[in-house]
């Protein structure tokens, strides 16, 4: 495959790409599935606002959604775990040079000293990266959601700010 290819040179010499390739995709996967976590919540949090009249849904008014953040609890957090293992990739990655044929000593006799470096650290880093990316547009995509499809009767307000003030920790 071209891009397992690609990556070869981000590995340690004899290290399986294709097997770290496909660890990344099911952790990516199984993050994003967990992350739809939101949507059950928020449409359960979304139906408590109405009542039935009937057989007709009404807005009840004096209702109000939970905030954003608490709506999205713990759904990115497979994001976070998977950030995680990729410093255990890390230093697996070292310990791996150490290990059969030890090429580590190999790696210390090449002319670019950052050689080793970066064959343990730059797939993992490349990985953190795209899982950043990846939970930003989700918050990003579920934040939409949540304001567009809420009724602007039953929001509180500031819920950009509570985000924040969550993320660095003070109180608004």
């Amino acid at each position: 495959m071209d891009l397992e290819r690609k990556f070869e040179r981000y590995v340690p010499p004899g290290a399986n790409v294709r097997q770290e390739l496909k660890w990344f995709a099911w952790g990516g996967a199984v993050s994003l599935l967990y992350s739809f976590g939101f949507l059950i919540r928020y449409l359960n949090d979304y139906s408590s606002l109405f009542l039935w009249d009937g057989s007709l849904r009404v807005l009840d008014i004096s209702a109000t959604m939970p905030d954003f953040i608490e709506v999205l609890g713990s759904s990115l957090i497979g994001f976070l775990i998977l950030e995680l293992c990729m410093s255990a990739v890390i230093i697996y990655h070292y310990a791996y040079h150490y290990q059969g044929s030890k090429s580590i000593y190999l790696m210390k006799r090449l002319p670019s000293r950052f050689e080793l470096h970066r064959r343990c650290v730059t797939l993992p880093v490349l990985a953190v990266t795209a899982s950043l990316c990846a939970a930003l547009m989700l918050l990003l995509i579920y934040f939409a959601i949540y304001m567009a499809f809420t009724p602007k009767a039953c929001l509180t307000p500031h819920q950009w700010q509570k985000i924040w003030s969550v993320l660095l920790g003070v109180a608004i």
